[in-house]
């Protein structure tokens, strides 16, 4: 083997490495807007579908009693609960069904092993309705 092979050899693998590095630092990004473009869609598609449980949920976990409570239990109205650590508790209904299956779906929200409909949510759900409430404040000064 002569030198100029083994030195055309390596430089174009480190040609090809670099060129591979960049490429995928150049598509990353643009593939994480398309994902946080879907949830933001998916987010607007769930406020518009179930406004009012949405809109329950918002409020509760921005209130300044619920600012740091994650879990929330969905039951019959006439359930008693105790639980040491607060939560947060919805009436059981098939709207709110239908609802809870697609945070499931998302990610949104994880349901813990427990003998009730019991629910952990995601700091990302809460982050996106935070931010969700201020894209809404923002289109009505337009």
């Amino acid at each position: 083997m002569s030198i100029s092979f083994i030195y055309g050899f390596f430089t174009g693998c480190f040609v090809t490495i670099i060129g591979q590095y960049f490429l995928q630092k150049f598509i990353n990004p643009r593939r994480y807007s398309k994902q946080i473009d879907s949830k933001k869609f998916d987010l607007e598609r769930l406020f518009n579908d179930h406004p009012v449980f949405m809109n329950t949920i918002k409020a509760d976990l921005a209130s300044a009693n619920y600012r740091d409570v994650r879990e929330f239990f969905v039951v019959d109205k006439e359930a008693i609960l105790n639980s040491s650590i607060p939560r947060l508790r919805y009436e059981l209904s098939t709207e709110i069904l239908a609802v809870l299956n697609r945070l499931e779906a998302l990610g949104y929200i994880k349901k813990l092993k427990n003998n009730c409909l019991h629910f952990k949510v995601a700091e990302d759900f809460v982050i996106q309705l935070n931010s969700y409430e201020i894209a809404g404040k923002e289109d009505q000064n337009i």
